[in-house]
């Protein structure tokens, strides 16, 4: 009999476990299955709603392009930021944890004030950030470390953001950076210590800004910068320190500034300085050891400015120069003394020289200019030279004389003579002669306003008087005859018709005084 109860408890206390089994089976398998449907939901929801590269929300401020729309595989992003009023706890930002590999990201902000911040919480968790480019936001000022410790990004480039202000190590400790692009922005001043700690950046550019200031050794941490753009800014003054520490400089570009003049040495920290641009500021005195130090220079640009003559000197520290652009100042003569140092590289084939748009005076101080165009192998340079010009200015100052001291009928011949000589259809026909043959030219017959400039390198080197000697001596002027006058005008040469003009009227001005 206790035998058979204890059997029957036996059953009961297996039945009674087995039931219990099921229950447990049966409830973790509801629980995974519960699991399962979350996960399957998150995910889902990351694909619809989190991917930065699939955002579907109309509303969104944000809508970023990508050349790939899997979650983590997108290498590249560009942003348009198109509604006003987005800040740092905006959802839109945690979608970038949809994309982890991104290499290159770019915002373009579509509105003013759209965008009045830089989304660095977002920046500095891509680590493979190589590029980083923001155009049109409203930044106002890059606060101190803005930019540091990215290790792996090579280019920054703020274009157009209302910049008006860099603070102190505003860029710092980027190992990798190897350009920096500020340009277009509202900068007034570069502060020192505001570029620290960049180690591997050759390429600056500033340029489009309002910088009027450029402190002592603001650029003295850049100690492997190769190119400094500062184009089109207010800078008035320059000093030897303005440029510390850049030894390495090959480029500097100081174009469309308010610089009026450059002093002894101010370029000379620059050693390896290859091009320096100076077009289109204000210049009108270049101290005569301005450019010493700058051995290597190559190319020398200065069009476009207000300088009136060129120390002798200058050209003695740049002696490796190929390219000088003097074009359009008022430079009224250029010595031979001046140019001498680099006369030699000018007769290279890779050479350039440019000249015109002067207002040189026609003397013997221009006659190496006439040589040079015989003896360069440069085409650029014989081509820049046919088109200097230059006045006989003494000349003007008789005529004026003239006016004054002689009788109608004399200053009518000399008027006459000049008229004759310099008939424009005269030229015109003697001008076609030479390039008759040439298939390739064709004259222009649009009539030009008459000027008293005069091509250089067609007046002949005899004709071109020197400052400080009489123009045409009495006895020679005794040994000219009207049979001279008439050789003189029927000459067919372009040039022999200019220079023959010129000693008509001075055979007449000498007479009239040798009978006076």
């Amino acid at each position: 009999m206790k035998t058979l109860n204890m059997n029957l408890v036996i059953k009961y206390l297996l039945l009674t476990l087995a039931l219990t089994s099921v229950q447990i089976s049966y409830t973790e398998s509801r629980l995974s299955e519960k699991r399962r449907d979350k996960t399957d939901r998150r995910h889902h929801s990351v694909k619809v709603m989190d991917n930065l590269c699939e955002i579907a929300n109309r509303e969104s401020k944000v809508h970023c392009y990508c050349e790939s729309t899997e979650v983590n595989t997108a290498t590249r992003a560009d942003c348009w930021v198109f509604n006003g009023g987005i800040n740092e706890s905006d959802p839109i930002w945690a979608s970038f944890n949809s994309q982890q590999n991104l290499e290159r990201l770019t915002f373009n902000v579509r509105s003013d004030g759209a965008l009045t911040f830089i989304p660095l919480l977002v920046i500095q968790r891509l680590k493979r950030l190589q590029k980083l480019y923001i155009h049109y936001a409203t930044l106002n000022k890059i606060e101190k470390r803005t930019f540091t410790n990215m290790t792996t990004v090579k280019e920054i480039t703020l274009t157009n953001n209302k910049i008006t202000e860099l603070d102190f190590y505003s860029f710092t400790a980027l190992p990798s950076l190897v350009n920096l692009t500020i340009k277009e922005n509202k900068i007034t001043e570069v502060q020192r210590d505001v570029f620290v700690d960049l180690p591997s950046l050759r390429y600056l550019d500033l340029s489009f800004n309002n910088i009027n200031l450029a402190h002592d050794g603001c650029f003295e941490h850049l100690s492997v910068l190769n190119d400094l753009q500062l184009e089109a800014n207010l800078i008035a003054v320059l000093t030897r320190d303005t440029f510390r520490g850049l030894a390495n400089l090959t480029r500097l570009d100081l174009r469309s500034n308010k610089l009026s003049m450059i002093g002894d040495l101010t370029f000379t920290e620059l050693w390896n300085l290859n091009e320096l641009l100076l077009d289109n500021n204000e210049l009108k005195y270049l101290s005569e050891r301005a450019f010493d130090g700058l051995a290597l220079l190559e190319k020398l640009s200065m069009t476009g400015n207000q300088l009136q003559s060129i120390n002798e000197g200058l050209l003695e520290g740049v002696r490796g120069l190929k390219l000088l652009d003097l074009r359009n100042n008022q430079l009224e003569t250029l010595s031979l003394d001046t140019v001498k140092p680099i006369i030699e590289n000018l007769k290279d084939k890779m050479s350039v020289l440019y000249l015109s748009g002067n207002k040189f005076n026609c003397d013997c101080r221009l006659s190496w200019i006439q040589s040079l165009q015989n003896e360069t192998r440069s085409e650029p340079v014989r081509l820049a030279l046919r088109g200097v010009t230059c006045t006989f200015a003494k000349q003007a100052n008789l005529h004026h004389q003239l006016k004054l001291n002689t009788n109608d009928d004399t200053l009518d011949k000399v008027e006459d003579v000049f008229e004759v000589a310099t008939s424009s259809d005269l030229l015109q026909q003697n001008y076609e002669e030479s390039y008759e043959d040439n298939p390739l030219y064709k004259f222009d017959r649009t009539e030009k306003p008459v000027t008293d400039e005069l091509v250089l390198v067609d007046i002949s080197v005899e004709s071109l008087p020197c400052p400080g000697e009489t123009l045409l001596k009495s006895e020679d002027s005794l040994m000219l005859s009207a049979k001279d006058e008439s050789y003189w005008l029927q000459s067919s040469s372009t040039r022999n018709n200019l220079n023959h003009a010129i000693g008509l009227a001075l055979i007449v001005i000498s007479k009239f005084y040798l009978n006076f």
